[in-house]
C-alpha cells in the first residue's frame, strides 16, 4: 500500500493512520452507501445529466446527515472527540453495493466504455457537494472508491474483458484513492511494479489529490486466475499487466524535482 498526499482523518482500514495532529482519542465515521445512490439513480429513470447529478446530491445529504448526526451521538456517549465524516461511496462484493453497477445505471455498457471517466468524475463531484452541505466535518477521502476485488461490477467488468489496468489508471484520476485491491501475476517484475507506483504517484502529486496503490502480486497466479480473499475484501481476477519494462528509467536514481504546483503557496 502506498500513498501520495496522504491524509490523517480517514476512517477506512487501507491507509488509516493516527496523524500528530490528532487527538489521543478520536471517532471517525466513514458513510458508505453505493446500493442506497444505486436506486435512487434507476427510480429517476431517463433524466438528464443535470438532474441524474441532483439525484445523487439529494441521496447523498441524507446519509452523510444521518451518519455525523450518529456519529456525534456516539462520540458523546463514550466521552470522546468527534473527528470527521469521510462520505466515500465504497461498495462491496454484495450483490447491489457496487459502484460499478452505479456507472453503468447512468448509462455505460460497462465499465470502461468510452465515457468511464466522465461518468465517475460526475458521480465523484456530486458526492463532495453533497457532503459539504450536509456536514461541516468533511475530511478523509471523501468520493468513490474503485477498488477492484470489493466491487462485483468491477470484478464482472475484468472478466468480460472491458476494464483494463490502464483504463482504471485514468478513472483515478477523477475518483477517491487510486489503483485499489488489484491483483496481478506474481511473476510481474519488481520495476514494472515500481512504474505503475511512480505513474499512480504523479496523478495524485500533479493534480494535487490523495492517490494510493493497493496491488496484489499474486504468486503462482496469472491471468485467469483468481485470489480470494473472503469477506468485504472479496475475489480478484488477475489483470494483465504490460511487461514493457521502465527499468532504465527507474536505475538512474535521485528524485523527481518539486512541481511547479508547490510554488503557488
Amino acid at each position: 500500500m502506498v500513498f501520495a498526499n496522504a491524509v490523517e482523518d480517514n476512517p477506512f482500514v487501507a491507509g488509516a493512520f493516527h496523524g500528530v495532529s490528532e487527538p489521543e482519542v478520536v471517532l471517525n465515521v466513514g458513510i458508505s452507501g453505493p446500493g442506497v445512490v444505486l436506486d435512487a439513480i434507476k427510480n429517476a429513470g431517463p433524466v438528464n445529466v443535470n438532474e441524474l447529478a441532483d439525484v445523487i446530491k439529494k441521496t447523498v445529504f441524507k446519509i452523510t446527515r444521518a451518519g455525523e448526526l450518529i456519529g456525534r451521538k456516539v462520540a458523546e456517549l463514550n466521552g470522546v472527540e468527534f473527528g470527521i465524516v469521510d462520505i466515500s461511496l465504497a461498495p462491496t462484493p454484495a450483490e447491489g453495493d457496487s459502484v460499478a453497477e452505479i456507472l453503468k445505471a447512468m448509462g455505460l455498457e460497462d465499465v470502461g466504455a468510452p465515457g468511464t471517466t466522465a461518468a465517475l468524475a460526475m458521480l465523484n463531484d456530486s458526492v463532495k457537494k453533497a457532503g459539504l452541505m450536509a456536514s461541516t466535518s468533511v475530511g478523509g477521502l471523501s468520493g468513490a472508491f474503485i477498488p477492484v476485488s470489493e466491487d462485483l461490477g468491477m470484478i464482472k467488468a475484468v472478466e468480460n474483458g472491458n476494464l483494463s489496468l490502464e483504463k482504471l489508471e485514468a478513472m483515478t484520476s477523477v475518483c477517491s484513492v487510486g489503483l485499489d485491491m488489484i491483483a496481478i501475476p506474481g511473476k510481474t517484475p519488481d520495476e514494472v511494479i515500481a512504474g505503475i507506483i511512480a505513474d499512480e504517484a504523479a496523478i495524485g502529486v500533479i493534480n494535487d489529490k490523495t492517490t494510493a496503490v493497493r496491488i496484489i502480486p499474486a504468486i503462482n497466479k496469472d491471468v485467469g486466475d483468481y485470489v480470494d480473499y473472503g469477506g468485504l475484501l472479496g475475489r480478484a481476477p488477475i489483470l494483465d499487466v504490460r511487461q514493457l519494462s521502465p527499468a532504465a528509467f527507474l536505475s538512474r536514481g535521485g528524485r523527481f524535482p518539486a512541481p511547479t504546483r508547490s510554488l503557488t503557496n
